[in-house]
């Protein structure tokens, strides 16, 4: 008797337990749980980059669960349970016997699925369209379908509408293709996309925020098909339905659907679906839509156009007002230098000319102080000019290489303007650099940066830049550089200036119809590096000054050039910098030829 008393019991409990959380019980209880058993469909439920579970039909059952609680103060568990693939989340509600087991995975309602399954009211119309690769021509009557799909091949995912539907368009129109088959979280439009003989079957939300991304396909208005709607699908022994379908009636809670539909397919495309599904001419309503879209992305892109223009425009603006401020500088420079010297012939005429020894001592000190005081703040007036310079050109540099990068689109013309735009503030440092070459003399600081320098790139560099100054003068500029391409390891910009003002002033003291030579040698531990003109040379006594600074020798510029008599000493600076020698040979009124040695 005890033994038959518990077996009873036990049963009791089983067929309590198999009854658990129907929405019946719910309503007596108060509480339930909801198994909701889904697989990635975008945007419908999936991961986000965060790993959080996102979807329009996620937040709909959260909106579903708060429905519960307040209109009927039921505390609701919804228990998220991500399956294997979508075909299994059908097999598994069609032979559950839990009343709150739901399919939740965009889920089209069919009449053949009703027939052992039990779904909920549509919560969004079912417009499923076919599309194929892109240039793929446009089936204009039935009879092209077979010449259309000919060694075509269908993209679909096992157990979906989609396969349903190509099996039945093949089986109608007694046509042969090939079906391949992808994962459930996998994209069909993806898969079309990358390959020229692919089509199959997809949703018209998915399709219309495909091209508004700016994506193109080619979609097929012959076999657009509007389906009953998606709904969730429950076991046919559920009574879950009947809660769900009265939230989705209840009017307090349809603009909250209808904000979650627009989060995920935006207000605009939530609102031409809803819309459309009872069209009579539905084929011509989407493709008004496709080509309002394509407008729009047009639209876009002539407005990013625009602005990428008046970006370009202001850019160009701040180099201009950069090079009045340059321009600036150099004059104030070249005005102090001629002052500066004008100040020292001064001075040595009034030590000539002073016959009390005392009075002379004092006069020099009192000059020699002034100077100082006026060379100080020359020497800030410059400093401060050219660190309020530098600022603008990293901005105008910084900006043009990002607009380089991060511009895909951009058009080879407008890369060569950011290519002049960015060259042009690079020649300007440089310029701010030699100007300070002054400071950088006087102060005998010394900061070698070495790197791997490429010295063919480095010729190149200098010969373009040089090249059209010597061919106004009628000057020819020639090259020789050793094979195959040489590297060094030095100061890139050292090198750069050192070259530089030996090629400039070549190009400065030489007369028209004259050659200037710039050859490179390499010996076993060495570079060479030789400039050759055939200017007027140097007679010996200018040879013992050719490298002190602000020494202004015989020879005087062929083309009314400007001369401070710096360039020559920043050569033998920076050269010993470098940890290399450069000297002259030079013969008077047969040219010369300077040479700059540094260690390979």
């Amino acid at each position: 008797m005890r033994n038959l008393i518990l077996i009873a019991g036990l049963c009791l409990c089983f067929s309590l337990t198999s009854q658990a959380d129907s929405w019946e019980q719910a309503l007596e209880s108060k509480n339930a749980t909801l198994n909701l058993h889904w697989y990635t469909s975008i945007p419908f439920v999936y991961h986000n980059q965060k790993g959080e579970l996102i979807g329009l039909e996620y937040e709909l059952m959260e909106a579903f669960g708060q429905y519960l609680r307040n209109e009927h103060q039921i505390n609701v568990a919804l228990n998220w349970k991500e399956d294997i693939s979508f075909f299994n989340i059908l097999k598994r509600i069609k032979n559950t016997a839990a009343p709150n087991d739901l399919g939740v995975s965009a889920f089209s309602i069919t009449e053949e699925r009703k027939t052992y399954l039990q779904y909920t009211d549509s919560y969004l119309p079912d417009i499923t369209v076919l599309v194929s690769s892109q240039g793929t021509p446009i089936v204009r009557q039935l009879e092209d379908v077979n010449q259309l799909m000919e060694n075509m091949a269908a993209i679909t995912i096992k157990g979906t509408i989609y396969e349903t539907f190509l099996i039945e368009m093949r089986e109608d129109l007694n046509i042969s293709f090939e079906i391949q088959y992808i994962e459930s979280d996998e994209n069909v439009l993806d898969h079309i996309s990358r390959s020229d003989r692919m089509f199959g079957f997809i949703d018209l939300p998915i399709y219309l925020m495909w091209i508004k991304e700016g994506k193109d396909l080619t979609r097929q208005n012959f076999f657009t098909v509007r389906g009953i709607g998606y709904g969730f699908i429950l076991s046919p022994s559920s009574d879950w339905n009947i809660p769900f379908n009265a939230f989705l009636a209840n009017p307090k809670y349809k603009t909250k659907i209808a904000d979650i539909m627009s989060k995920y397919l935006g207000s605009e495309l939530y609102q031409f679906i809803d819309n459309s599904y009872d069209r009579e001419q539905l084929g011509t309503y989407i493709l008004t839509k496709e080509k309002e879209i394509q407008l729009a992305l047009i639209r876009n892109a002539n407005l990013k156009l625009e602005e990428e223009e008046n970006f370009k425009r202001i850019l160009i603006l701040g180099i201009g007002i950069s090079l009045v401020f340059l321009f600036i500088i150099l004059y104030l420079f070249y005005h102090n230098q001629k002052t500066t010297k004008l100040i020292i012939d001064q001075k040595d005429q009034i030590e000539s000319q002073q016959k009390d020894i005392r009075q002379k001592n004092e006069q020099l000190i009192n000059r020699n102080a002034q100077l100082v005081t006026l060379n100080e703040d020359k020497n800030n007036l410059v400093n401060i000019l050219a660190h309020d310079l530098r600022s603008p050109l990293s901005h105008i540099l910084g900006l043009s290489s990002i607009m380089t990068s991060n511009l895909k689109d951009i058009s080879d013309e407008n890369k060569d303007y950011l290519d002049k735009i960015g060259n042009a503030a690079k020649h300007m440092n440089q310029m701010i650099e030699k100007i300070l070459n002054t400071d950088s003399l006087d102060s005998g600081h010394k900061m070698i940066l070495k790197e791997q320098v490429n010295v063919d790139q480095l010729i190149d560099d200098l010969s373009t830049r040089y090249n059209t100054l010597a061919t106004n003068k009628d000057i020819q500029l020639s090259v020789i550089k050793p094979q195959p391409s040489l590297t060094i390891e030095t100061d890139h910009m050292l090198l750069y200036l050192i070259l530089e003002n030996l090629i400039s002033n070549a190009v400065k003291f030489s007369p028209p119809y004259t050659k200037i030579t710039l050859e490179i040698e390499q010996s076993k531990d060495k570079t060479h590096f030789k400039i050759t003109d055939q200017g007027p040379g140097f007679s010996e006594e200018d040879k013992l000054l050719v490298f002190n600074r602000f020494q202004k020798l015989s020879a005087r510029p062929t083309g009314n050039e400007s001369s401070t008599g710096l360039g020559l000493s920043i050569v033998k600076k920076y050269t010993k910098d470098l940890g290399g020698h450069v000297w002259l040979d030079s013969t008077s009124e047969k040219g010369s030829t300077f040479i700059v040695s540094l260690d390979s």
